[in-house]
């Protein structure tokens, strides 16, 4: 590797030969003000915003392509330099509508932060502006208003080299230029809302977040997608209690800058529904609420009485939870089969660029936790379907609305001695079931997953449950207490330093040492 030694801004910084000043600046902790630049993109030099000033260069030269070499000399805050801002800011507010106050990129706008920083005056313009199209439909996620457009290119390059899909192109010259539609195309491509992410101004937004709410009031909490085993690496941003939007968390180690829509958008379907509020416990007339004390007594008694009993753990169920429920349900029936609910899809070639042919995103780490059978989740449904077990224990999947050739499956749920259902609402499955446990979902609870190529990764919680919910931890905690089991561990925390004891592949880690980035579990 061979080593280069510069100055920027009077800072002497070593980085390796074949870096471009923009990426040498980056990695001092300097920032250089850009706009077409993206460190996963081909190089454009369009926008101009990144100009710098070197030592023996006549004039200015952009950042983002010019290669550091021994001994050169940048300046990123010369008076030159700021002067050539000025003028680029200029020239991009020229035709802008000036939209801010109805505008959703409004607080994480490239355009009013460099405003602030390296213009702040009154536009010298007076000439009427050039209108473009506004709220065009590109496709389902993305709607483009070109009046804010500075044509960076970035949403036409990322579909050309990363997608290749090529839906975007640029047409027309000068003040008339626009990025536009190639005629008869859609932007429908499974991976089409990143470029709502990284349109640097407001041309480009979701139209799933659009006009919900200001982002200055989000928070941000890092965390995991619950759509796959890939575990791309999100951030959920809430207002109110409520998912507002997912954004790509950046880890070169899984999925990069990026995520799929289908993940993106999952959160709908696994939060926004119906929620339990207390334990419901079958009576003559149907299910009727109780309290935690009798649901949790009646699930010990009837499922120890009602060998053997088949469990089905949820996908998105932590390491920790599948850890407790493999004691809870060998020490309630010692002749338990359990599985982690496991069902696979063909991709196509672009989804396969993030997308798992499994819609369990911690199916290897249930497994990893002793949540398996010898001959996995199919064998089990079909034996559950056949009537081979008295018993079950469901937590978080709703099987009757997965299968479509579910009646024989119905029929075997209704006629077990004693079914129980974890679940945040009440499923087609949990209708059926002699007891429901109102549970929590992914985004309320703190754990990790290990994806599909054995990385284990953090979720941490965004919203707080619902009153009368438990903690799925906490359920399986009490439920091993009432069975005579020595006590679990209070928190997902203690749970983990457990795991790292007793399970071989996971010895030595610990929440500290996963990190927001995760650790690589050895092959």
């Amino acid at each position: 590797m061979d080593l280069v030694k510069l100055t920027i801004d009077g800072r002497e910084v070593t980085t390796t030969k074949g870096r471009t000043v923009i990426q040498a600046a980056e990695e001092a902790g300097i920032a250089i003000p850009h706009y077409c630049y993206h460190p996963k993109l081909a190089i454009a030099g369009n926008c101009r915003m990144c100009l710098v000033e070197i030592e023996k260069m006549p004039k200015l030269q952009i950042a983002c392509n010019t290669q550091v070499t021994e001994g050169m000399e940048v300046r990123t805050q010369s008076p030159k330099v700021l002067q050539a801002r000025e003028a680029v800011m200029e020239f991009f507010l020229i035709n802008h509508p000036l939209d801010c106050p109805i505008c959703d990129q409004a607080g994480e706008c490239w355009l009013q932060d460099y405003y602030m920083q390296h213009d702040l005056r009154k536009s010298r313009f007076i000439e009427g502006k050039h209108h473009d199209r506004k709220r065009e439909i590109f496709g389902p996620h993305v709607v483009f208003d070109g009046e804010r457009c500075i044509k960076c290119t970035r949403c036409v390059r990322f579909l050309q080299e990363v997608t290749r899909t090529e839906e975007l192109t640029v047409v027309n010259r000068g003040d008339h230029s626009t990025i536009t539609l190639f005629p008869g195309k859609v932007l429908d491509n499974p991976l089409s809302a990143n470029i709502n992410d990284i349109c640097p101004v407001g041309a480009l937004t979701d139209r799933d977040f659009r006009f919900r709410v200001r982002v200055w009031y989000l928070q941000k909490t890092p965390s995991i997608c619950p759509g796959c085993s890939t575990g791309c690496n999100i951030s959920i941003e809430s207002y109110q209690n409520r998912i507002a939007r997912f954004k790509p968390r950046i880890n070169e180690e899984v999925n990069s800058h990026w995520i799929c829509d289908e993940g993106r958008y999952c959160f709908h379907a696994l939060t926004e529904v119906e929620r339990l509020a207390s334990p419901l416990i079958r009576q003559e007339g149907g299910l009727v609420p109780t309290d935690w004390q009798t649901a949790l007594g009646t699930v010990v008694s009837r499922l120890s009485a009602a060998p053997p009993a088949a469990g089905v753990l949820s996908g998105r169920s932590t390491n920790e939870e599948a850890f407790l429920f493999a004691k809870l349900l060998k020490q309630l029936s010692p002749q338990a089969r359990m599985e982690v609910f496991y069902r696979e899809r063909e991709l196509t070639e672009v989804e396969r660029i993030l997308k798992s042919p499994d819609r369990s995103p911690n199916f290897r780490g249930i497994r990893d936790m002793g949540v398996s059978s010898d001959g996995g989740f199919e064998p089990l449904l079909r034996e559950l379907a056949q009537g081979k077990f008295s018993s079950a224990y469901i937590v978080a999947e709703d099987l009757l609305a997965q299968f479509a050739a579910g009646q024989e499956l119905r029929d075997a749920l209704a006629k077990l001695a004693f079914l129980v259902v974890q679940d945040t609402h009440l499923s087609e499955t949990a209708r059926l079931a002699h007891v429901v446990l109102p549970a929590t979902n992914f985004a309320e609870k703190e754990g990790t997953y290990t994806n599909r190529k054995g990385r284990v990764q953090r979720l941490s919680p965004a919203l707080v449950p619902p009153a009368g919910v438990l903690q799925d931890l906490e359920i399986f905690g009490r439920l091993l207490s009432l069975a005579g089991a020595p006590s679990a561990p209070p928190n997902s925390r203690e749970v983990f330093s457990q795991i790292a004891r007793e399970v071989s592949r996971y010895q030595g880690l610990s929440y500290e040492r996963i990190g927001t980035q995760g650790v690589q579990l050895e092959t």
